[in-house]
Parts: C-alpha cells; structure tokens; sequence
C-alpha cells in the first residue's frame, strides 16, 4: 500500500489599513524591529500586503502609500524583492544603491542597513538562508564560509531569470489545488530558490573568476566596477575610473564586461545614468522649473532628442511624460 505524502499547510493573510502606527507594527512582527521616521505627508497614507506561505517558503505582495526612511535591524533570513511601482533604497553603510520599477533585489543578511521608500508597490519572496549556503556547498563553498555580498543582481540577465523565477514560484501558490502544498513540490521549490538565488546576487562562491558550466556570473573586478559605476553615475568619471576601481586595464576591463556583463563599461554608465535621469524625472516637477533638457544633461546626455529615444526604448514612455505624471 502507497504512503499517502501529507500536504504541506499553506497559510495566507491580509491587512488593510490608513494607520502608520499599525502599519509598522505588522512589517515588526513579519520581518525584524526598525525605526521608521515618516518623510512625507500622511493625507492619504494607506498600507495593503497579502501572504502567502507555505513551510518555510512565503511569499508578500506589499503596497504602501506614503514616504519613509527607516533603520533597520539585521535580518537572518533571505528575502528579495521586486518592485512593482515606486522606489526604494538600501544603505549598509558603503553607499547608497537605488531601486525603481523592473529592478530586483536581495535585502542585505547579517548587518544593520538603512532604506528609504516611496509609493511602493513590491514583491517578495521569503525563504531560508540555508537554502542558499546548501546550494554554495555543491559549488564546493563551506555554508559557514557562504554570505551574500551585495544586493543587486550580477547582471541584467540574471535579474530577469530572478523575476521569471518569482513569478514561476508565484503561480504554485494559486489555484484549488496550489502546487506547493504537495511536499515533493515544495522540497523542489526552495531548492529551487536556494539555487537560483546564489547564481543571481553576489555571494561568496564567485570570489573565483570562474564558475563551471553555462551562465557564468562576473567576477570580483566586473562587480567592483559596477558598483563604483551605480555610486558614481551622476559624476564625470571616465573608463579609465573604472578600470583602476577594478584593478585592471582598459581592455581588460572590456574584455571582461563582454564576456561576464553581457554589455560593455560605458554601456553600462549609460544604463546607470538613464535610471538617474528616470529617477529625477519621476521626482520632478515642472513646476519649479524641472525640464526634461535640464535633467538629461545633469546625467550626461547632451542630446535631448537621442536621449528621449533611448528613454523610452527603456522605460516605454517619453521623458517628457514622466515628468508631467
């Protein structure tokens, strides 16, 4: 006689409200202790987040209408986000990296961090470190050895495998009869996670140059550049800037850009600096005297006609519809 598998219980929940006291009290008890400081108005505050968990495995679509900044304990679990709307911004203490619709990331493991939001709309996926450290270890690190080291994606590629693979795990959870509570499925989904997490964020097993098989991950040097290049954006630097932060040369540096980055260094500067200008056009308004000709040379783009084509090529609208929205 077949052993009948217990289902895996999925537990789901939903909070709707205008009271900010109450909000944050919910975002304690659902992730770890912080200290938020409203940096907006609160007319028309309101907090709407719906759960969905299954094991160790949750998932939280979270909207929040309003402006905060906010100290944050260290979390021990993995939890990335997408963001829907809005935008969002995580400080660990080296600098300042953004996040705005279409990007995703993994808040920072094991440190005290600042953030910083506005009119959010996010995505995220909850699971446990262990996940991941299982995973590093088939990649011949030590799980006591294995950390995260940074939150955003090694590349744009691999982001968008990250939001495919959420949106994948997504639909387990729908249904009659949702996927994930059947135990096998479920084992295969946070493997899955662990898996796939370690192969989009920096961590600890690319410290080598090199990671067997396809979809290679950058190396050290390619992810200090990118960095310097989100921390500098906004700044004169030059390629030569780059390759020194990356301790290479110039051709080095492009040479690994093509063969780990799936772009070039000064493509990547550019992409850096469009989602500047699209930030200070989202947060512009005509009416002190914000053009869409002022802000694209704040970011470097001299032409405005070239810079509206490669604007909305990114973003799908025009600069000068961001700006009046």
């Amino acid at each position: 006689m077949n052993k009948v598998l217990a289902t895996v219980p999925i537990r789901r929940a939903e909070f709707r409200t205008t009271d900010v006291a109450e909000t944050h009290e919910i975002l304690r008890r659902t992730y770890v202790d912080h200290r938020p400081r409203m940096s907006g108005p609160t007319d028309g505050f309101l907090f709407h987040s719906r759960t969905a968990a299954a094991g160790d495995l949750a998932l939280d679509r979270l909207r929040y209408r309003g402006a905060v900044e906010s100290a944050s304990d260290p979390f021990d679990s993995i939890i990335t986000v997408v963001i829907c709307d809005g935008w969002y911004r995580v400080d660990t203490g080296g600098g300042t990296v953004p996040f705005v619709p279409g990007d995703a990331f993994l808040v920072p493991i094991g440190t005290p961090f600042q953030v910083a939001w506005q009119g959010l709309d996010l995505q995220n996926v909850r699971f446990p470190l262990e996940t991941a450290a299982r995973a590093a270890g088939r990649l011949g690190v030590d799980t006591v050895d294995f950390r995260f080291d940074a939150p955003a994606p090694v590349s744009p590629r691999m982001r968008q495998h990250w939001i495919a693979t959420v949106k994948y795990v997504t639909a387990t959870f729908t249904g009659p009869e949702p996927a994930v509570a059947h135990p096998l499925v479920h084992a295969a989904l946070l493997d899955l996670v662990g898996a796939t997490a370690v192969a989009v964020f920096p961590n600890t097993t690319m410290t080598t140059d090199y990671t067997p098989g396809p979809g290679r991950v950058p190396p050290a040097a390619v992810r200090r550049a990118m960095a310097y290049i989100d921390a500098h954006a906004g700044e004169p630097i030059t390629i030569e800037d780059i390759a020194g932060v990356a301790n290479l040369g110039v051709r080095g540096l492009q040479a690994a850009f093509a063969r780990h980055g799936d772009t070039t260094p000064t493509g990547y500067l550019r992409l850096a600096r469009l989602h500047g200008a699209h930030r200070d056009l989202r947060d512009g308004d005509p009416a002190r005297g914000d053009t869409v000709g002022a802000i694209a040379r704040r970011w470097g783009f001299a032409a405005q006609g070239r810079f509206a084509v490669e604007y909305r090529k990114l973003f799908g609208r025009s600069p000068s519809h961001t700006l009046r929205t």
